[in-house]
Parts: C-alpha cells; structure tokens; sequence
C-alpha cells in the first residue's frame, strides 16, 4: 500500500511537473512561431547536454553514500559540502570557452547571440534546483518535494504567461520564466540545506576525489543520454531547418508524456531497489520483479492511451502551425516505452557501482545513434529523427538488460515456475 501510495505521489507531482510544458502548449504554439519553439529547444538540448560536464555526474555519488556510508551526520555534511561545491568550480572554464567562442559558436550552434549566452545561467541554477529535487528524493522528503513542486509550477507558469501575454516577448520571455524560478527555488534549497545541517567549511578533497571517481564514467552516459534524448532536434535544425525542429518539438512533448510516468515510476523505484537490493533475500527480490512488472503493464497501456486521444490534443490544444508534429508522437512515445526498461535495469548498475559500463554504452550508443539520425533525415526527412530515437531507445534497453542479467541474476520468470506447478 505504501509503495502504491509513493508511486501515485510521484506519478502525480510528475503530471504537474510536466504540466509546464503540456500546459503552456495552447499559449507557446499560439504565441510564439516554430522558429522560436526551435530556439527554446535548442537553448534546453545545450543545457541538457552541457549539465553532466558541468556536474561531473557526481549527484548519484551522495544518494549511494546516504544508503550505504557509516557515517556520522557531521561527517555527512563535508561529503555533502564538498560534492556541492564541484559545479561552482565547473563553471569556470566552460565560461571561458564560452567567452572564447562567442564571435563563432552562436552561428555554428544556430542561436542568437543573447540565446547563447542564457545558456550558462540556465545551465548551473537548473542544475542546483535539479540536485535538490534528486536529495529530497534521495532522502524520501515527500511532502517538501511536493510542496515545492508545485509552487515551482505555479511560479513558473505565471512568469510565462507574464512575459508572453503581458509584456509580448518571444522565446527569451520562455527562458527568464524557466531562470528567475530556477534561481529562486536554488535559493530555497540553500536554506533547507543549512535548516538540515548540511552546510559546512570543511571541504575535502578526498570527497571530492571519490565523487569524481564515482561520476567521472557517468559523465559519458550522461552526455549519451541526452544525446539520444535531444541530437534528434540538432540534427534537424541543421539539415532541415529550425523551423521544423520546433513543429517536432511539440510532438516530442507530447510522445513524451510517457516519461512522466517513467520519471515518477524512477524516483520511488530507486531507494526502494537499493534497500530491498541491500537485504538480498529472495523475498526481496520477488518484490522487486513485481513492481517492475506492473510497471512496464503500466507504461505499456499509456502509451496505447496516448495513441489514441494524440489527435485530439492536436485539434483543441495546439496551434494549427505545428498540427503536422501530431506524425512524431507514437514514435516517441514508443521510445520511451523502451526507456522504462532502461530505467528499471540501470539503477542495478548504479547499486553495484560499476558505473563504468554505463559510460561504454552510452559510448557505443551516441556513435549509433547519430549515424541513424543523419542517415534516416536524409532518406525519410524529418520522420527519421523519430525513427532513429526509437531505435536507440530499443537498442539501449536490449544491452542493459543483458547485461544487468549477467552481473546480478534475479528470477525474473519465477512466476512461471509456480504456474506450471499449479498446473500439474
């Protein structure tokens, strides 16, 4: 009951959560032109991609750390300190890169020159507001976790719609909504922190080297992610045009309502796989494969859902100048079918702390995935960025398993053991 009750949370923080986009669709695709949903995308893929470098991955290390470390709260709070402080560290070079490169990386990256230079303060407070959220789940801070995100929300939404309808921006009026409420809410968990006791001076560079350590082969599997997730928009706004890459934008968003239910489903599965994986006992893992189960059956039945009712989103939410994005939907929605199964097998890779093999899939996948992108644009124009999310999506669920089975055998087919018992 407590699981189902977690996971319903969880499922339905996420729905709100996604409700910033789902939400903002009738007013973004009326007030603003593909080619500036184009530009909010590229703006979010740079963030997106650029975060893990920027981070070093090292967030999981302190969720791993609060499960299995011995240590005392003090000492908590230097490990905790000093994996916090890494992305104001990070910060640096990348600023300087960007300095370097302003008279040619805007163009190359097709943005304007203010979208590019958003880019660095979109990157580091959604980042902070990003490693708050994955503590307050980390540590089960259920109701805090709600209550701020849907203030969040709240806040977000109406600076949109401030910006947009009140004062007529374009596309920049997206991104200071999206940065004023990640700056504020970084704030916020600065505060928390310190309420908590989790602020402290005494930074150690032992930590911080073992977090590097920990998130260093991450960073690969990171970038790889979202490189699957979001070089489909690059590579379209590069052989066809920016225009087109924000009509698939909004049908990205609307085949990836099957992420909420993913997301949701990973932010209570993950503390609950590793403590039922810590115990180790066959009670323990029988649960574990159940909840994966019904799971997947769950995933499985949204996306036939979403199927279904995508053309009427189309007709009543959506603007008629990104109707043609309704194509892209089932295909994106199927890859994150597939991506469920990803989600379910990694955090076993994570608990076992073998995060190397993380960083050579992602190796292996982002090579793929960007040959099927360039080559299936060419031959199917801009359907085949969908086709080719779908393959990787597909292909990456298929390795991990595999491998997941060889490292930490779990009875995954007990079931039809007893079945074929009862029958006999």
């Amino acid at each position: 009951m407590k699981l189902l009750r977690n996971f319903s949370l969880y499922t339905f923080i996420g729905f709100l959560n996604a409700g910033i986009g789902f939400l903002l669709l009738p007013v973004l695709t009326r007030h603003l032109t593909p080619e500036d949903y184009g530009t909010i995308s590229l703006i979010n893929v740079y963030v997106s991609i650029l975060t893990p470098i920027l981070g070093l991955s090292t967030s999981g290390f302190l969720s791993v750390e609060y499960y299995n470390s011995s240590y005392e709260k003090k000492e908590f709070s230097k490990i905790f300190s000093s994996v916090r402080i890494i992305p104001i560290i990070t910060i640096v070079p990348l600023l300087i890169i960007f300095w370097l490169g302003q008279g040619y990386f805007p163009e190359l990256m097709e943005l304007p020159l203010q979208a590019y230079w958003l880019i660095i303060p979109m990157l580091l407070f959604t980042l902070f507001h990003g490693n708050f959220t994955t503590f307050l789940l980390t540590t089960k801070r259920a109701k805090i976790f709600s209550i701020t995100t849907i203030a969040k929300i709240f806040i977000e939404i109406s600076l949109t719609l401030f910006f947009l309808i009140y004062l007529g921006y374009g596309w920049d009026g997206r991104i200071y909504s999206a940065l004023i409420t990640a700056i504020l809410f970084t704030g916020i968990s600065v505060w928390f922190y310190d309420r908590w006791k989790l602020l402290s001076t005494d930074i150690r560079k032992t930590y911080i080297r073992a977090a590097i350590i920990f998130g260093a082969p991450l960073i690969l599997h990171q970038i790889g992610k979202f490189v699957i997730n979001q070089s489909d928009r690059l590579f379209l706004a590069k052989m066809v045009s920016v225009e087109e890459m924000g009509v698939y934008s909004v049908g990205y968003l609307v085949g990836s309502a099957i992420l909420i239910i993913v997301t949701a489903f990973s932010n209570f599965f993950n503390p609950f796989l590793f403590e039922r994986l810590k115990r180790g006992s066959e009670d323990d893992k029988k649960e574990i494969i159940k909840v994966s189960y019904v799971f997947s059956g769950i995933a499985l039945g949204a996306l036939i859902l979403l199927t279904f009712i995508s053309p009427f989103i189309f007709r009543v939410f959506i603007g008629k100048s990104y109707a043609t994005g309704i194509q892209y939907v089932f295909w994106i929605g199927l890859s994150y079918f597939f991506w469920s199964f990803y989600n379910i097998f990694s955090g076993y890779i994570f608990f076992l702390k073998k995060t190397k093999i993380l960083g050579y899939l992602a190796f292996v996948n982002v090579g793929l995935n960007c040959l099927l992108n360039y080559f299936f644009i060419k031959e199917f124009g801009a359907i085949g960025a969908a086709y080719a999310t779908c393959i990787s999506f597909f292909i990456v669920a298929v390795a991990i398993g595999f491998i997941v089975s060889k490292l930490y055998p779990m009875p995954w087919f007990s079931f039809l053991k007893k079945y074929n018992n009862l029958k006999n």
